[in-house]
């Protein structure tokens, strides 16, 4: 009974300090169940969705096969292999919306009935039943298109299938689901369309003959014996070797690596929110340090009182541990509890880069692991702080005294006419700093927080070059390909004619095999252009360079040597070097054009010119010309992809969202701290009044307090995020296969989160003090 009724007027007299600690630890848990549910929940639904629909372990897009069968049946013969299906399509490039896409597009037909894809409501709100058929004419298109070349339905998209202007335009009648490349980070994408306009344009394909841009090809979906533990690397090597798949195959990739394009975006961007979640677990920390320090304070006298009465120091302790706990028991489970509709907002939100509808299903085991040891570290701290009542003994509460270590005289800041708000700020800030120090550490916190997520705007930068440089094996302005008879001259002067080039390279990108396991080649004319970040680059023709994602897979390093496998020979070369390019996850290499030459066939059509031109501003004039002059003969890239722009607009999103979580931090961290220091300055302010100092001025004064204070926590956390968060980011965009993070950040961009933070503390702590109008001098007559 008597713990009881202790208990609840503790409640009671530390309603404010137990609410703001309940509602801090609340949007900590709500941003961190958000981060485990999109992050176990999204790689754990792509794993499902892909079984359910019937994507192999290990899938081949093959094209140009002459006997289907025939390759089937001797992948099926191959030891360890269960089966292989195959799934046809029509590889062509497409436009819409005045945007080109940057790769092949995969037209699958689809038939009444069949259960493989998952189909949206309109406005995307959820999922609708199958529809009765694809009419002819019409196309269904992955959610991902609204963020690549924003496509809705009623749009019309062109698919070139043959020279001479013979293009086939469907219209968007709705979107499915694609849990094999429906995300905007991916390439290429498919395309559902009904099995007329499937059969129509194979037709235009075969009649065209040389003049066609479109082909047939399909998906082999290769699935394992059931119980065999091969590795997928073992699998890709017999089928290299003993099939004649890799004469066909355009690209392979296994399960695990699709379902790694698949959550690129979102793994990124839940580490940035897992780093967040966990700073803000620490503001709660230094938070619950604060107010533990504060009520002992307050309370030193009561508690020497109890003491007098029976209760022991450990009794009081636990005590005032269930009063602590309680707070953020309570904010943790409102949290989690609130997860869920923010979740489902999130998931519908990401829908349009992602191109799957994530599930909100709490990841129950894990989130109570997290947060039992998220509990029990803030319930150890808070024991550690409170043992400070063990000392507290009736004799000095009878006394008053509330066991300070004797100090060292304080610097008095003599109080002038000049710069009185200042000064009368720095005062106060010397004679009371305990009560300022967790401001200075909660500002340390976030703005080193605010400057890593800041870094990372800077790399990706308004147009994604950042992202792109990572993205290409070498630098670029326009890369133009040729198709068909035209001649790379004819194109290249078109280009002179709008801007100088001042210079340019060739590059390819084949498929090779190393190893046995299937990897993109960069194959370019001009080594030296490669982004080197280890060794030297493949000036010889027995030479590579490896990405650190491909030396990791091989387990080879500078030095080693690896056989690298073309369409026409095998070759032993030596890794000479390490490279940065993200493509494909970063399974690729790079080797010059003589080394290419020996191991595989050339082509006038494998080669991509890349120029860097004069005047940088005509890549979109010079594009458009190409495209009107050359149609489907010529392919022409920037340094971009259309969903680039969906991935700067949720990056920049995001900073909003964690700007405004740092300014409800700081809200709260001002709002709890104010009230504590008005009511113990109580008596300064009526003396200030007395003198003639006004209302307005004291509430500067407050407020610089905050500001000095923010601001001394703000110079180490800027100091400390120019040097740590390169690493920290470069390790997040692992996720995405990107290894040379370098954020090149401004002066601007440095000081940005220091600045904000700051004014955040300035404005909140003014508001805050508005309270200090209701201080009069009756405060010294009645004290």
């Amino acid at each position: 009974m008597e713990n009881r009724m202790i208990i609840m007027a503790g409640f009671r007299k530390q309603k404010g300090n137990l609410t703001g600690i309940a509602l801090l630890m609340f949007l900590a848990a709500l941003s961190l169940t958000c981060v485990l549910t999109v992050y176990l929940g999204g790689g754990s639904y792509i794993r499902q969705e892909m079984q359910r629909a019937g994507f192999g372990d290990l899938t081949a897009w093959v094209s140009q096969v002459p006997d289907m069968e025939a390759l089937t049946e001797s992948i099926d013969r191959q030891e360890g292999i269960e089966k292989a299906e195959v799934q046809p399509l029509i590889f062509s490039e497409y436009e819409a919306n005045g945007v080109e896409s940057d790769s092949e597009g995969q037209l699958i037909p689809w038939t009444s009935g069949e259960q493989r894809y998952r189909f949206f409501s309109e406005g995307l709100s959820g999922y609708q039943s199958l529809p009765e058929e694809i009419e002819p004419g019409e196309v269904y298109v992955s959610p991902s298109m609204v963020s690549v070349m924003n496509l809705h339905p009623g749009d019309i998209i062109t698919f070139p299938a043959a020279r001479g202007g013979k293009t086939i335009s469907l219209t968007v009648a709705g979107y499915y689901e694609d849990p094999f490349m429906g995300s905007s980070m991916i390439g290429m994408k498919g395309f559902l369309i009904s099995d007329t306009d499937y059969r129509e344009i194979l037709q235009v394909i075969e009649e065209s003959g040389m003049d066609r841009l479109a082909r047939s090809g399909a998906m082999l979906h290769i699935y394992k014996k059931e119980g065999d533990s091969s590795q997928i690397s073992r699998i890709n090597r017999l089928l290299n070797e003993n099939t004649p798949l890799s004469q066909y195959a355009e690209f392979v990739h296994s399960a695990f690596a699709i379902e790694g394009f698949m959550v690129i975006l979102q793994n990124a961007f839940c580490a940035l929110m897992a780093a967040f979640a966990l700073v803000l677990v620490g503001v709660v920390m230094v938070i619950l340090g604060y107010s533990i320090a504060g009520v002992m304070e307050q309370e030193y006298k009561n508690l020497g009182i109890l003491k007098t009465i029976g209760f022991t120091g450990g009794r009081l302790i636990c005590l005032q541990l269930v009063e602590y706990m309680a707070a953020v028991g309570a904010g943790i489970f409102l949290g989690i509890l609130a997860a869920f509709p923010l979740t489902n907002a999130v998931n519908r939100m990401m829908l349009t880069t992602t191109g799957v509808l994530l599930p909100a299903d709490l990841p129950l085991f894990p989130c109570i692991l997290v947060f039992a040891a998220i509990y029990l570290m803030l319930a150890v701290f808070s024991a550690c702080k409170l043992k400070k009542i063990i000392d507290v003994t009736p004799i000095k509460a009878i006394r008053e005294e509330a066991g300070e270590s004797p100090q060292k005289p304080k610097r008095v800041f003599r109080l002038k006419q000049e710069g009185l708000s200042l000064r009368l700020a720095l005062r106060q800030l010397s004679s009371e700093k305990k009560h300022y120090t967790g401001a200075c550490l909660i500002a340390l916190l976030l703005v080193f927080f605010a400057s890593l997520a800041g870094r990372m705007n800077v790399w990706l930068g308004p147009d994604g070059k950042g992202m792109m440089d990572a993205f290409n094996p070498a630098d670029l302005d326009i890369g133009v390909q040729v198709m068909g008879e035209l001649a790379p001259a004819e194109a290249e002067e078109m280009v002179r004619s709008y801007t100088e080039i001042t210079d340019s390279y060739l590059l390819a990108m084949p498929n090779v095999t190393i190893d046995g396991s299937n990897y993109t080649a960069n194959v370019i004319t001009e080594p030296e252009r490669f982004h080197i970040s280890m060794g030297e680059t493949s000036r010889n023709e027995d030479e590579v360079v490896l990405t650190q994602t491909a030396a990791a897979d091989l387990k080879v390093t500078v030095g080693d040597r690896v056989m690298v496998r073309g369409n026409k020979g095998t070759k032993e070369f030596t890794v000479s070097g390490i490279y940065h390019c993200a493509n494909d996850m970063g399974a690729n290499i790079g080797m010059s054009r003589e080394g290419y030459l020996s191991i595989g066939e050339d082509d006038q059509k494998l080669w991509c010119h890349h120029y860097f031109l004069a005047d940088a501003s005509q890549r979109e004039a010079v594009t458009e010309a190409l495209l009107t002059a050359y149609g489907g003969d010529i392919h022409v890239h920037e340094n971009s992809w259309p969903g680039l722009y969906g991935i700067i607009m949720a990056m920049h999103t995001l900073l909003v969202f964690m700007y405004g979580m740092t300014a409800i931090f700081v809200f709260l961290v001002t709002a709890m701290t104010s009230g504590r220091i008005l009511a113990a300055e109580k008596r300064d302010l009526g003396i200030y009044k007395a003198v003639g100092c006004s209302s307005g001025m004291l509430r500067l004064t407050f407020s610089l307090r905050f500001g000095i204070a923010a601001a001394a926590g703000a110079v180490p956390g800027t100091v400390l995020a120019a040097f740590l968060t390169d690493p920290l980011a470069a390790s997040m965009m692992r996720f995405a296969g990107i290894s040379n993070f370098e954020s090149h950040s401004t002066a601007g961009s440095l000081l940005l989160p220091g600045t904000a933070v700051i004014l955040f503390f300035l404005g909140f702590s003014y508001l805050e003090a508005r309270r200090i109008k209701q201080a009069d001098m009756t405060v010294l007559i009645t004290e």
